[in-house]
């Protein structure tokens, strides 16, 4: 039975001209400890315990929050307000989220439904919202519906 060897970190290696990198020799990692992502590597491995670069993010670590690249909203008619915001996730890719925020009348909470989108669908979805909207031009509500409906608000609203 043949019995492993420990591996230890030796002199970063060189790149193919011969000047040395700042990768670790043991698994591609920059030498310091330090992801590629800025970010400090996992504590290192202890007896009986995966090894440092393969142990899985601690579930209670907060994600660093995506930053906002552009954000509208507006106020509905009713209890409702309607948010979308282009924002970049840690990979640098761009997502949507789409946000209908709704107050309850009797706790005075919002309540907040997300929809996010990945730019590998923007193209799709849009396409889908372009089709959608051509049809709403096309069929548009009723005249008497929509005086129902500005009645139902106006009542609802001057209530308040």
């Amino acid at each position: 039975m043949q019995t492993a060897t420990p591996r230890t970190q030796t002199a970063a290696p060189a790149a193919k001209n011969g000047t040395p990198t700042n990768r670790s020799p043991l698994n591609g990692r920059p030498a310091d400890g330090k992801t590629w992502a800025g970010r400090h590597a996992p504590a290192r491995a202890q007896a009986g315990r995966a090894p440092a670069h393969r142990a899985k993010p601690r579930p209670d670590a907060p994600k660093p929050e995506a930053e906002i690249l552009f954000q509208k909203f507006f106020q509905s008619v009713g209890p409702r307000t309607y948010a979308a915001q282009v924002k970049r996730a840690g990979n640098g890719n761009h997502f949507l989220v789409l946000i209908e925020g709704k107050r309850d009348e009797a706790t005075g909470e919002v309540r907040k439904t997300r929809l996010f989108l990945f730019s590998e669908d923007f193209g799709k979805f849009f396409q889908m919202l372009h089709e959608t909207a051509k049809f709403i031009r096309e069929h548009p509500v009723p005249d008497d519906v929509k005086e129902k409906r500005a009645k139902f608000w106006a009542k609802k609203n001057g209530q308040r």
